[in-house]
């Protein structure tokens, strides 16, 4: 079928993604995407065979957007803990955005539909990143002595993406919380980050460093 006139896909996908995140895979109907995006079925249909195949590619431009945004600091090669406390810092300010229902990722976890393998690869390509992203900044800042090595990096990378996926899944329902703000302080602990309530006074451990 020809793509219609006019129709841009790139918007009709971030669109539907948007849908998908704050309402969850199985909550939005084809119609609903159909309203939202502002075209035909046959546009649809022209390019994305079902619903499943437009939510692939949603999550795919999410992962990619979210990814890029928040974690590509982390994967420089010369990363270390000014990257790890713009990192969180940056976290927290997107959670506590108006409106923010957490992460479309964690969200398609618990769905039915993370058991399709299309699906699969865009939920463990993202974790994937997310994991290695932490564990690169911190062997950068135990290298350059930025943070002490009294735990092992791999074990603060896992308490780090531990973090996040938590507050990530628990926006999903409940938005920014107390609890948010707290597993988001574990996360600055876990990366020898100083706490938020820490961050208004001069930091001398850091400031020798830096």
């Amino acid at each position: 079928m020809a793509r219609p006139r006019g129709f841009d896909p790139d918007a009709a996908v971030r669109t539907a993604m948007t849908l998908f995140w704050r309402r969850g895979y199985d909550a939005v109907s084809f119609d609903m995407l159909v309203d939202e995006i502002g075209a035909s079925r046959k546009g649809l249909y022209a390019l994305w065979p079902d619903k499943q195949a437009l939510f692939v590619a949603a999550m795919r431009i999410y992962r990619q957007i979210v990814g890029d945004h928040f974690l590509h600091d982390l994967e420089r090669e010369d990363a270390g803990l000014a990257e790890l406390m713009a990192f969180w810092s940056k976290f927290e300010s997107g959670a506590r955005r108006p409106g923010w229902s957490g992460c479309l990722i964690m969200r398609t976890t618990t769905d039915r539909i993370a058991a399709e393998s299309e699906v699969a690869v865009e939920i463990e390509t993202y974790l994937e990143r997310l994991s290695e992203a932490f564990e690169n900044a911190l062997r950068g800042a135990l290298r350059r002595g930025e943070i002490p090595s009294d735990s092992p990096v791999h074990i603060r990378a896992c308490q780090a993406f531990a973090v996040v996926t938590a507050c990530s899944a628990i926006g999903s329902f409940e938005g920014f919380s107390p609890r948010c703000g707290g597993l988001i302080e574990a996360g600055r602990a876990a990366c020898s980050v100083p706490l938020r309530a820490q961050t208004a006074q001069p930091s001398h451990r850091v400031s020798k460093r830096r």
